[in-house]
């Protein structure tokens, strides 16, 4: 059901060997032991579930994304929320990802889910244009729903996307990757959410510096592509940063842990634009 580890890859928990960059590699493996002793090795995962929403078009994330988690330990369910319009990226990423139709099946699957299981763990992903569907559902959740951690993957949507009304339906934090070198992120004519300024994929959220005071902000963290990443499979690329062993490194710790990462700046309060 799931992909395995490569046979180059480590020991299932353990880390590769970084050649490239030994100092900053060394700083990264620290920065994940601490990480995990503060809170990601206790968190329980059996009773938590994992809603991903796939970018535009026909190219599938889910299947490295879901083997990732699941070499990190992650046990609970993993559900593929299938919103395309099977007519091509194009009309995904324009009239699709922002339809508000769309999103309120997400939204109204995430509620039963929900009720039918009121101390699940909810954890919400999306890839590229699949991000637009992520936070327009979670907007539309009714009163009383709420999700745990959100991380978005080379998002589409615009770095100005108010993040207020979806971080008050979330009890965690909200990662966002980014990366200046995401052709296909700079090619973009129009965000997936309609709204003007570059893409949070590129550059990160950017709020205003009014939002940025809001607690909400302080719970969304912008993670930048580095170096150290090329040890984990993303070069930086646009789907690159669904590989497995990447999603295993880096963003499954995250998105299980309740503590955030020692070296993770939240946005709020810092980087806030006029």
């Amino acid at each position: 059901m799931f992909q395995s580890l490569a046979a180059s890859d480590p020991p299932r928990g353990g880390f590769p060997r970084l050649g490239r960059s030994p100092i900053p590699g060394r700083l990264f493996l620290f920065t994940c032991g601490l990480a995990c002793l503060a809170g990601c090795a206790g968190t329980p995962t059996a009773n938590a579930i994992v809603f991903f929403c796939d970018g535009a078009g026909w190219y599938a994330g889910a299947s490295p994304v879901r083997s990732g988690l699941r070499d990190a330990g992650f046990r609970g369910e993993f559900e593929t929320f299938r919103w395309s319009s099977m007519l091509g990226p194009g009309t995904d990423h324009l009239i699709s990802a922002r339809s508000k139709a769309v999103a309120r099946r997400l939204s109204k699957r995430l509620a039963e889910f929900r009720k039918a299981n009121p101390r699940a763990t909810i954890h919400l992903m999306g890839l590229s244009a699949g991000t637009a569907v992520v936070l327009n559902a979670v907007k539309q959740l009714p009163p009383g729903v709420r999700v745990n951690n959100i991380v978005l993957l080379s998002s589409s949507v615009s770095s100005r996307h108010d993040l207020i009304s979806v971080m008050r339906r979330a009890n965690g934090f909200l990662y966002n990757t980014v990366s200046k070198s995401d052709s296909i992120l700079r090619s973009l004519a129009v965000n997936a959410d309609g709204e003007d300024g570059p893409p949070a994929g590129r550059v990160g959220f950017r709020p205003t510096r009014r939002s940025a005071q809001s607690e909400a902000y302080h719970r969304v963290v912008n993670l930048p592509w580095r170096p150290a990443y090329l040890a984990y499979d993303w070069d930086g690329g646009h789907v690159g940063v669904t590989d497995s062993n990447f999603i295993r490194t880096v963003i499954a710790p995250r998105l299980m842990s309740r503590e955030i990462f020692p070296l993770d700046r939240p946005i709020g309060g810092f980087s806030a634009s006029n």
